[in-house]
């Protein structure tokens, strides 16, 4: 192939993808049906201040979330909200649109779907986002251990369960064994002086070892609190702050 020719289909490329745009900046990937009106993009969720939001994410009650979209220039925005609309805004001479949701007094899971709407053309496909709105603080909600022996060769564990993912704002200090803001205590004969604490990776189940003379006896009973003050903040993921004190029983099983 001659290096003219070379040339010329760069440059066609060039202009070709200059017209109609790639990757994230071009618009949506899919083109319209004939007839039918653009799908708008969804470019940010937020609550202003706060954090940017993911589909998917929760959020407290009663938090208003930014959406900032883009779509055709002058055309309807529709806001679905469980398949019923919910509300309707516009487009600039731009294309550019903003949303405010409030996330409302009632837990649970909502989808939201935004759809524009030319006026001389049909609907466009819908574009979903979900959000998970949770009021309700974590807590310990379970504690497992295990009978063993001084000196057996496995350290002593007490693990205990959160009632959903948690955030932790100093690992360093939710860690600390000793002196912390854990406890632990048996009943019977065992005896439990914690060592080391880890969150597991789903951020729920966290383990207690125990030191070199600590037993647990089959049948004793085992509480473990929690109780996050000061520096250490603890939340779930819609930013719900542990409840302090959280306290789990249980009973050490052979």
């Amino acid at each position: 192939m001659r290096l003219q020719e070379v040339v010329v289909g760069a440059l066609l490329v060039t202009l070709v993808l200059g017209i109609f745009g790639c990757g994230p900046s071009g618009g949506p990937a899919t083109s319209p049906s004939p007839g039918q009106t653009q799908a708008p993009e969804i470019l940010k969720a937020e609550i202003v201040g706060v954090r940017v939001l993911s589909s998917g994410d929760a959020v407290q009650p009663n938090q208003n979330v930014v959406f900032t979209g883009r779509g055709p220039a002058n055309v309807q925005i529709r806001v679905y909200q469980g398949g019923s609309l919910l509300d309707t805004t516009s487009t600039s001479a731009t294309g550019e649109f903003t949303f405010t949701w409030n996330s409302g007094s009632t837990e649970g899971t909502f989808l939201l779907e935004f759809a524009a709407k030319d006026p001389v053309l049909v609907e466009s496909p819908r574009v979903s986002f979900t959000l998970v709105v949770d009021g309700t603080p974590p807590e310990l909600s379970g504690v497992t251990a295990r009978a063993s022996t001084p000196s057996g060769g496995t350290p002593p564990r007490v693990t205990v369960v959160f009632s959903e993912p948690i955030v932790v704002n100093d690992m360093v200090l939710f860690t600390l064994p000793l002196g912390g803001f854990w406890t632990v205590n048996v009943t019977g004969s065992s005896v439990f002086i914690p060592t080391s604490i880890q969150l597991a990776t789903d951020r729920k189940t966290v383990t207690i070892t125990g030191n070199a003379v600590s037993q647990l006896v089959a049948g004793d009973s085992v509480i473990v609190g929690f109780a996050p003050a000061g520096p250490l903040v603890v939340t779930d993921e819609a930013g719900n702050a542990c409840v302090s004190p959280t306290v789990v029983s249980g009973t050490v099983t052979p």
